[in-house]
């Protein structure tokens, strides 16, 4: 463990450990009650599979501009990975997490926030150490839980975000106003409530349980493409014994085959299988690998077809892509990271919407899913 105790007067290491951080880590979490100024001269090594960045809101403090370089900085496919701790009241921590890869595991923890006061200015007590990897496991989980009350930091939640204003003084030069309340979201998704809501909802209850009980079959049909057992018209033929109107568990109508039919199913199927595959807490960033590499690949199939495959399997998680959902994603003027990737977007939308029920406990839709038919019933034809 090293000790690092800053001062104005003293050389501080606190920015060289940062560095190392992003120059080595092959994974990586940062997580801060403040961002008030971004070093973009930073490089993340091209190797690192995870990262995620936490922000906090309380008081206004956090600075849009510093939170728009960090948006230009994020590349296309990592642009859903800055976030900001929207439905936390009291988000305080100040960590870095990272792995380098063969079991080695570190962390700085201290005083400092992302500030540019606390790599120059400020009096900060950080501490540097390599931690275990059950202690790495401990954190990564913590981080998830923090992401599930956590929304993307996209041009939706800038708009919205109030920045405290400064007010020039004598002593001191700079002060906060305190007129920020912390207790709210700064991002409120309205949902919609039609007319016979509750009675879509039991019916994608009822498709729900039709899924139940033909997942085993169909999820053994993707492995079997995936592995070239099956083959990728072969697939299609056979997709219909699991997934139709008929067996009561298809969520949308037709409209997919007449392009999908000659999709390559087989490099659907193996991006499928490994989402299926993944460790939980790392699914989502690996949807935004998967559809990212079957955007490059110009698989059809990527969109309204891969999505209800998501959503089935993993209900509360995963949106289907459909027409009224992006009419509804118009209504409350919702907007992706600029610039971000396919995946990146998905992901966005996903975490977006599971915030939105978050926000709205008494809604009648429980889960994405359901959600999906109450956005049907009131944006569909």
């Amino acid at each position: 463990m090293k000790l690092m105790l800053h001062s104005p007067e003293e050389k501080n290491e606190l920015s060289q450990h940062y560095e190392r951080a992003f120059r080595c880590a092959t994974e990586l979490y940062i997580v801060t009650a403040y961002l008030t100024s971004w070093d973009a001269s930073l490089k993340l090594n091209e190797s690192c599979t995870r990262f995620r960045i936490i922000i906090g809101k309380d008081f206004g403090i956090t600075k849009k501009s510093a939170c728009t370089s960090v948006m230009n900085w994020l590349p296309a496919k990592r642009k859903s990975q800055f976030m900001v701790a929207d439905l936390i009241d009291g988000f305080h921590p100040k960590a870095v997490f990272w792995s380098e890869g063969n079991e080695h595991f570190y962390a700085i923890v201290g005083s400092s926030n992302l500030t540019r006061a606390a790599f120059e200015k400020n009096y900060e007590a950080n501490v540097f150490s390599e931690i275990s990897n059950s202690e790495f496991k401990s954190a990564k989980i913590w981080i998830k839980r923090l992401e599930e009350k956590s929304v993307v930091v996209s041009g939706d939640w800038l708009s919205a975000y109030q920045e405290a204003e400064r007010k020039a003084t004598k002593k001191p030069p700079q002060k906060l106003t305190n007129s920020i309340d912390s207790g709210y979201p700064s991002l409120n998704m309205w949902l919609p409530n039609p007319e016979d809501a509750e009675m879509r909802v039991s019916k994608r209850q009822e498709q729900m349980r039709a899924y139940a009980k033909h997942s085993k079959g169909l999820k053994a049909l993707f492995i079997k493409c995936a592995t070239g057992e099956v083959s990728s018209e072969s697939f299609y033929e056979q997709l219909p014994k699991y997934w139709s109107h008929e067996k009561g568990d298809r969520l949308q109508g037709s409209g997919w085959e007449r392009k999908g039919k000659n999709s390559d199913f087989r490099a659907l199927a193996e991006s499928y299988v490994r989402i299926l595959k993944a460790d939980p807490q790392e699914r989502d960033d690996v949807v935004v690998e998967e559809i990212d590499l079957l955007h490059e690949r110009k698989i059809p199939t990527r969109t309204a077809f891969l999505s209800e495959m998501l959503c089935l399997e993993f209900p509360s998680l995963y949106p289907v892509l459909n027409k009224p959902v992006y009419t509804y994603l118009e209504r409350v003027n919702f907007k992706a990271p600029r610039g971000a990737s396919e995946g990146a977007q998905y992901i966005d939308l996903a975490k977006k919407l599971r915030y939105s029920l978050m926000q709205n406990p008494g809604h009648v839709a429980n889960n994405i899913a359901e959600l999906d038919t109450v956005i049907w019933l009131a944006f569909g034809r």
